[in-house]
């Protein structure tokens, strides 16, 4: 609850800060890729340094307070001359994600350890909706007082409130009793996902290959995850520029889109909790990656700032659906003795995607205008939808092994192989 606090007086408003500091639409566009592509230098490297300890809490905690820093420098970005401010800006942003990305994968094996598969639905429903409900005001007054605060003092106070947020998250964070926790019991990572460091780069990469090949639903779980993700991640410069350039959104409009998100969020996490546990992870994800295609439907249907703010509504229902649905399937298909690694290769492809897409979302702007480049946003994330629909039809909810052959005649010849 205390990290989305200290998120909501700072991420929903670092796009119009970007642009109130003269970031051109490609930096817009770096905000997004510039951390992914730090993730991907980080996220195996890191998933190998955090396997050397026996215990993740506390360099989860070391990991996420080296994250939180950078606020600080952020909040320094407007001491610097007019031409640089938003490259510095981009920068700082791209590389809190170092240690904000190794942070995130120890968090999720740490999550796998400690919370039983069959509670995980329940668990993370409730975590991400009470998470929701206390950004709600914060991030409206945030928003407010941003618009009646000179410029960038204004920027400068409410970062400054985010990182003092962050330093009680993190305190309340090393409370968690670790060993103590009622959840899978941990096992050694297995010596085929830890190669002899006697042989070459190449035959290790190549081992590493072979391992995750092994595990036939991971990687088709992934091939779909990228897909969808590429989508998802299209889009994510596209709506800001939408908002701020063409309909002309303040702090205050921004602020209302996240919590009108927030708010359809809150109310459905428990439900989609439930539904998930009843259809199964991948059934659940199916429905929700397809209302996530909609979403940028309803922008371009949206001429007024208002509209926006009412579809977003529709946006939260799914978002929450997609979040919670992909994080549990990705522990579900993650074998338990290599998850930490797994992870890592999960969150190091999705960041590949996300280093890429904003850019190929801003480019397809400048090629079919801002509203064809939401359209097609919602291909690319239908697209992903029928993935994991063709996926589902392989691991459903009372089988953990591929469909027998009948089902698998009725799928496309890729997912055969």
């Amino acid at each position: 609850a205390l990290q989305n606090l200290a998120n909501s007086v700072f991420t929903p408003f670092l796009g119009i800060f970007a642009i109130k500091l003269g970031a051109t639409n490609s930096q817009v566009a770096l905000l997004s890729s510039l951390p992914a592509l730090m993730s991907v230098a980080a996220m195996i490297p890191g998933a190998s340094f955090i396997r050397r300890f026996s215990t993740k809490k506390k360099i989860t905690a070391a990991f996420f307070l080296a994250n939180r820093l950078f606020i600080l420098a952020i909040a320094c970005v407007p001491l610097f001359t007019g031409d640089t401010r938003a490259a510095v800006l981009v920068a700082l942003v791209g590389l809190m994600n170092l240690p904000g990305a190794i942070a995130n994968v120890s968090w999720q094996s740490l999550m796998g350890d400690i919370i039983p598969p069959k509670e995980r639905g329940s668990v993370f429903a409730r975590r991400n909706q009470w998470s929701g409900l206390v950004g709600f005001l914060p991030t409206l007054l945030a928003g407010k007082m941003l618009d009646l605060l000179s410029f960038p003092s204004g920027y400068q106070v409410m970062f400054l409130v985010a990182f003092c947020v962050s330093l009680i998250e993190i305190a309340i964070f090393t409370l968690i009793q670790e060993g103590d926790a009622k959840g899978e019991s941990k096992v050694k990572e297995a010596a085929t996902l830890v190669p002899d460091r006697s042989q070459p780069v190449r035959k290790r990469f190549k081992t590493e290959i072979r391992t995750v090949l092994a595990h036939k639903q991971y990687f088709r779980y992934n091939l779909c995850s990228v897909l969808f993700h590429f989508g998802w991640q299209m889009g994510w410069p596209l709506f800001t520029i939408y908002q701020v350039k063409h309909l002309g959104a303040d702090n205050f409009w921004m602020a209302w889109f996240t919590v009108s998100q927030g708010i359809a969020s809150f109310l459905s996490y428990r439900w989609w909790g439930r539904y998930a546990d009843r259809v199964g992870n991948m059934r659940g994800l199916v429905f929700a990656t397809l209302g996530m295609a909609v979403n940028p439907v309803f922008y371009v249907l949206s001429s007024k700032l208002w509209m926006i703010a009412f579809f977003n509504l529709s946006m939260g229902f799914f978002v929450a659906g997609t979040v919670l649905i992909l994080f549990n399937s990705l522990l579900e298909v993650s074998p338990k003795e290599h998850r930490t690694k797994f992870i890592a290769y999960n969150n190091t492809l999705i960041n590949l995607s996300a280093a890429i897409a904003p850019f190929v979302g801003n480019f397809a702007a400048d090629l079919l205008g801002i509203k064809g480049a939401l359209l097609a946003t919602a291909a690319v994330r239908a697209a992903g939808a029928f993935a994991f629909a063709c996926y589902s039809g392989l691991v459903t909810p009372n089988r953990k092994v591929a469909a027998d052959k009948s089902t698998r005649r009725r799928l496309p010849q890729f997912w055969n192989k």
